[in-house]
């Protein structure tokens, strides 16, 4: 099994993906926010790369609701900010959400030309490497994975390189990987112990804990906690139920 890790969102090279599996991992915050809205009942999520464009598609779709962020903080006018905490099933369940945030749904934008794109986090990284698996042991159309970091604004980003290596690792040594590759798995492995410092101690986990957000880095960072994989299928991104 071929992988290809890419640093962050908007990197000057992107793979031929048209083959492709794609695995988008956001951890602070949108793929787990994702994650734990669809967790919480809420019926798609449809990612916008700005603002704009999110006020634009939510007036085609009446009931919805406006999430995300700009550089951490909620958006002025919308009515979910980037916390997982937001996503409750008293606001979120049977709903429509369109989200935009500062990296996330970029990476995702991204990765549009590939056939398959799943949104992973720790909270649900069980379940992906679980659903890869199932996927490559059978008669596997994909050649091969490409993991898009989000990042943090164009640069690496800690979190979610560390994710990618706890993927890395649990799909065990048949796997050739690129050099982001090999180091996610290197450092995953000498801090999985510590997850949460080491996230807590990155340029964007200090960025949330300066804004009183600890509570979302602690859950962020909480491995295998929800049977969820988040899919892209024609614009929305859903709970995976078949394959």
């Amino acid at each position: 099994m071929q992988i290809e890790v890419l640093p962050s969102a908007g990197s000057p090279r992107i793979p031929y993906l048209e083959d492709k599996l794609v695995i988008v991992i956001d951890v602070l915050r949108a793929t787990s926010t994702m994650v734990t809205a669809l967790a919480n009942g809420c019926q798609a999520i449809i990612p916008a790369l700005t603002p704009e464009e999110a006020l634009e598609k939510r007036l085609t779709l009446p009931g919805s609701l406006l999430g995300g962020e700009r550089h951490a903080l909620p958006i002025e006018g919308f009515d979910l900010g980037n916390s997982p905490f937001d996503y409750v099933p008293e606001k979120v369940g049977g709903k429509r959400i369109v989200m935009t945030t500062t990296n996330g749904t970029r990476a995702i934008r991204d990765a549009s030309a590939a056939p398959l794109i799943w949104m992973a986090s720790f909270l649900n990284m069980q379940s992906i490497v679980l659903a890869i698996l199932r996927q490559f042991q059978t008669d596997c159309k994909f050649q091969g994975i490409v993991v898009f970091c989000a990042g943090t604004e164009e640069r690496f980003d800690l979190p979610d390189t560390l994710c990618a290596g706890m993927m890395i690792e649990a799909l065990g040594t048949n796997v050739v990987l690129n050099d982001l590759g090999e180091a996610a798995r290197i450092l995953y492995r000498s801090s999985e112990n510590q997850l949460v410092d080491m996230i807590r101690n990155s340029a964007h986990g200090q960025r949330l804990m300066s804004l009183g957000l600890e509570r979302d880095l602690v859950y962020c960072s909480t491995p295998n906690i929800l049977p969820i994989i988040p899919v892209l299928e024609e614009g929305e991104i859903v709970w995976l139920t078949k394959g």
